[in-house]
């Protein structure tokens, strides 16, 4: 049951209790593999993305995508 007013918790606080919703909701292991499906992930995606599209328009990257979804069926 989601309250009305909920109080603003800290990074470790608002960790400790997803935490342990995860656990009284899924168990100890289900609530570890869970979160063992996330990652940080790493680099500079805005960097990245500027140099992947560098000089493309978005009607050529949609022209891209369509030729790919088409080769994949």
């Amino acid at each position: 049951m989601l309250k009305t007013q909920q109080k603003f918790l800290s990074g470790y606080a608002l960790r400790y209790a997803g935490w342990n919703a995860l656990v009284k909701s899924m168990g100890l292991i289900n609530a570890t593999r869970f979160i063992l499906q996330y990652e940080s992930g790493y680099g500079d995606y805005t960097k990245i993305k500027k140099d992947l599209f560098k000089g493309k328009k978005v009607s050529d990257i949609c022209k891209e995508i369509e030729k790919l979804e088409k080769s994949s069926l």
